[in-house]
């Protein structure tokens, strides 16, 4: 291989052309392997032209010299024939040039043999070669669109998978704030029953009192009906004035204080508001989970079934009831869209004549790529409390004696 690199101008051959085209072409993929292929893109086509004419030089260079060679050989002869006409071995000479030039004409017939059979053997290459860029080719296109396919496959996992994490953070939030109602919830039923409790007192006092006027009747009856068996007897004085505290038979008489009956309304308006909150919220949530487009249908109708079955369990814990004759209402699924992406590769191929075009002919090649891409939503709401006059006409009763 380093012999080409030592030949001359009068010695430089055609075969010696083809190994200084090998050895270019190695160095060429060692550019390419550390700097890229634009680096050299430029560079290949004129190394191939210079290495062209360079064939065609060594060509015709080997058919002048055997000429050259001939000629001289010829001149030798005449100059020794003319030199030598009496030699006695003139006719050695003679028969040494016929048999010189029947092997130039040999020679001749076989470099234009070698030649035809050359370029047969150049036009089968250049055909192989081409088959074999083509399969090539064909090869490169499956890889590059298998790994466009994976790629995209992977991006789409990664955001199924961000985005489930997502809602299971989403869902395990409003878990924690349906436990933390219900907390609430119990706390309140607490303070019901507590409330439920001093009323049964109240009123149990309340028929103490009565039983107790009904005895001080009875007695006043029983003394008056002495009074009129003797009545040279002195009465005694009653005091029938009127008392100040209330009939104890009055239904419509107050059996709160004004401080129960605000320290009740503002309970209740905690408990409203407390309500509006929970509820509002609960809306906000579905409403971002029902509105994203890229949420599975199978996910949102889970999520609506544990909303029902949560909503039956606090309206059975409010109203104190059991949970098969509660029911919830139900929500309206929000429109689903998904997104499509169409890529579309395409690659050039250009034949190859020259032998040397065949041995850079992996290098002229191109290709093109292309791609696509969506987005989200949210929404929001208010809620009401009491006003301050529902609060007054609600705190109007008197107070009671204890």
């Amino acid at each position: 291989a380093e012999s080409c690199l030592r030949a001359t101008i009068a010695t430089l051959s055609v075969e010696d052309v083809y190994e200084l085209a090998g050895l270019i072409g190695t160095e060429v993929e060692k550019l390419i392997g550390t700097f890229g292929r634009p680096s050299v893109e430029g560079l290949i086509p004129q190394i191939v032209k210079v290495l062209e004419l360079l064939e065609g030089f060594a060509v015709r260079r080997c058919k002048v010299s055997r000429e050259e060679e001939l000629l001289r050989a010829l001149q030798d002869f005449q100059t020794r024939a003319a030199g030598k006409k009496e030699d006695p071995e003139r006719e050695d000479l003679e028969l040494k040039l016929t048999t010189w030039q029947k092997k130039a004409q040999d020679l001749e017939k076989q470099l234009s043999e070698l030649k035809e059979e050359n370029q047969q053997l150049l036009i089968q290459l250049g055909e192989s070669q081409t088959q074999e860029d083509s399969e090539l080719k064909k090869e490169r296109e499956v890889m590059l669109k298998l790994k466009q396919v994976v790629d995209r496959q992977r991006d789409e996992l990664r955001a199924q998978d961000h985005e489930l994490k997502c809602r299971g953070r989403d869902v395990d939030a409003l878990q924690e704030q349906l436990e933390r109602f219900m907390k609430m919830n119990q706390e309140l039923r607490h303070k019901l029953s507590i409330s439920q409790t001093q009323l049964q007192s109240a009123l149990q006092r309340r028929t103490e009192v009565e039983t107790s006027l009904q005895l001080k009747e009875k007695e006043l009856e029983r003394m008056g009906g002495t009074v009129l068996l003797n009545p040279g007897k002195a009465a005694p004085e009653i005091d029938l004035k009127p008392s100040p505290a209330v009939d104890p038979k009055d239904p419509n008489r107050p059996c709160f204080t004004k401080q129960e009956v605000r320290q009740i309304v503002h309970e209740r308006n905690e408990l409203k508001a407390n309500l509006f909150l929970m509820q509002e919220e609960l809306a906000y949530y579905q409403r971002e989970i029902l509105n994203d487009e890229r949420c599975p249908v199978i996910f949102i109708e889970a999520i609506k079934t544990m909303i029902k079955k949560q909503r039956k369990k606090i309206k059975a814990k409010m109203l104190g009831i059991p949970e098969e004759t509660c029911s919830s209402d139900d929500e309206v699924d929000g429109p689903l869209s998904s997104c499509q992406e169409i890529e579309t590769d395409c690659v050039d191929s250009k034949l190859r004549v020259s032998r040397i075009k065949n041995i850079f002919g992996l290098w002229y090649r191109s290709s093109s790529k292309k791609e696509a891409s969506s987005p989200p939503a949210s929404a929001h709401g208010s809620w009401e409390n009491l006003s301050s006059e529902e609060l007054k006409e609600s705190s109007d009763p008197t107070d009671v004696p204890e």
